[in-house]
């Protein structure tokens, strides 16, 4: 517990699973007991850090240092998000951690990013942006979460729209608010739709309306992913090889 849960919390309430929230030191200091076979602990922790490599870096790792005595093996559910070459897995091994598994494609190449990851691979990820170029990619967890992706960095996004005078934004053509100066750097990155990339997986009640949520607010139109770019190969893997490790 440590307010980053919401998320995860939603899902499970939907899913009908039951669950315990607890404080971190809690479990580092042993002062909770799971139930006996088999436990899943998940740590939350900030969507914002994908602004701010270094930090998610540094944080990612000291906790993978904590969790050493309490954990059989880790799953690390993110992407690398700006540290290019930074293979978590590896890192582990290297410092004789306990058996650690992300997000890879079918050649066990690690998934770099939050596209990356829905569409099984960089190798993918890049075709996909031939094909569909000038597109905001929006898949059920950004859409749900897209708050917390656009606020990763707010205070340093306050700063800047606080610095644009009127005469500015009448002249560069920035509309009020922070919705208004995301607009404006969509346009000049030459975005002119979303892609909605459905992997079957996340809040499904809520996708339409949610990507319809994002459309309105960056004044993008939707497009459909044709079939087959989105997968859950790197998904399914990483919860399989995880599982593979733990003691029987």
């Amino acid at each position: 517990r440590n307010g980053n849960e919401g998320s995860i919390t939603r899902k499970l309430d939907k899913a009908g699973v039951t669950y315990d929230t607890i404080f971190w030191q809690d479990v580092v200091k042993r002062t909770y007991v799971p139930k006996d076979g088999f436990n899943i602990l998940i740590v939350m922790i900030s969507l914002g850090l994908h602004a701010r490599p270094d930090v998610l870096k540094s944080t990612v790792e000291d906790l993978t240092k904590t969790m050493q005595g309490v954990s059989d093996t880790i799953g690390f559910y993110l992407g690398t998000c700006g540290n290019y070459g930074w293979n978590i897995p590896k890192w582990c091994a290297s410092n004789g951690y306990k058996p650690a598994f992300t997000f890879c494609d079918c050649n066990g190449n690690v998934c770099d990013d939050c596209v990356g990851i829905n569409v099984a691979g960089g190798p993918r990820y890049m075709e996909m942006e031939k094909k569909y170029t000038g597109y905001l990619y929006v898949f059920p967890a950004m859409a749900s979460n897209y708050d917390d992706f656009m606020n990763a960095d707010k205070s340093e996004s306050l700063k800047i729209e606080n610095s644009i005078t009127d005469e500015m934004r009448e002249e560069l053509g920035i509309e009020p608010g922070p919705d208004g100066y995301m607009r404006w750097l969509l346009r000049l990155g030459n975005y002119e739709h979303i892609l909605k990339i459905d992997t079957g997986i996340g809040d499904r009640e809520n996708f339409d309306k949610n990507v319809s949520v994002v459309a309105k607010r960056t004044a993008l139109s939707v497009k459909v992913a044709e079939d087959g770019w989105a997968s859950l190969q790197p998904t399914d893997d990483l919860y399989k090889n995880c599982k593979s490790k733990l003691p029987q």
